[in-house]
C-alpha cells in the first residue's frame, strides 16, 4: 500500500476519535450545567461560560459577562422553568472553538400556574480555555 493510501485512513480515524472525544466533554459540561440548574445555582451555571461570554435568551437583550449571565439564568430559574432534556444534534471543531447545535425541552407555568410542555433548539460556540471547554456563545428559542 502507497504511503498516502495509508494517510488517509488514519487520518478519518484520528478525526472521528477526536469528534468522539470533544462531544463526550461537551456531553460533560453539559451535564454541569444541568445539574447546577437542578439545584438553582445560577453561580455555578455562569462558572461554565468564558469571563466574556454572551447569552442569547428569547425576548430578552443580550447578557455579557458572568455577572450579567449569572442574573439572566437566576431569573430563569426562579420562573420556575424546568430543564426536562437536552439533546446535542451536531458538533463541530475549529481549532479552540467548536459549534453545538442541540434540542432541549422543558416545562413552564403559564399565567394560570399550569406546567406548559416546551420545546426547542440552541446554538452554542464553545471555546477551549486552559483545557476546559466553556460555553462562549449561547441562543436558544421556542419552537412555537
Amino acid at each position: 500500500m502507497k504511503p498516502i493510501m495509508l494517510a488517509i485512513p488514519l487520518l478519518l480515524l484520528a478525526t472521528t476519535v477526536q469528534a468522539r472525544g470533544l462531544k463526550s466533554e461537551i456531553d460533560a459540561a453539559n451535564q454541569k450545567f444541568g445539574a447546577a440548574y437542578d439545584k438553582g445555582d445560577a453561580a455555578a451555571i455562569a462558572r461554565l461560560y468564558t469571563p466574556h461570554a454572551q447569552v442569547f435568551p428569547p425576548g430578552a437583550d443580550i447578557a455579557t459577562g458572568r455577572d450579567a449571565i449569572q442574573k439572566t439564568w437566576a431569573g430563569i430559574i426562579q420562573s420556575g422553568l424546568k430543564i426536562t432534556g437536552l439533546q446535542t444534534v451536531s458538533v463541530e471543531q475549529y481549532g479552540s472553538a467548536a459549534r453545538e447545535i442541540g434540542r432541549f425541552t422543558g416545562e413552564a407555568p403559564d399565567a394560570q400556574k399550569q406546567m406548559v410542555k416546551l420545546e426547542g433548539k440552541y446554538v452554542v460556540i464553545w471555546k477551549r480555555e486552559h483545557g476546559t471547554w466553556m460555553l462562549d456563545s449561547d441562543i436558544w428559542n421556542l419552537n412555537h
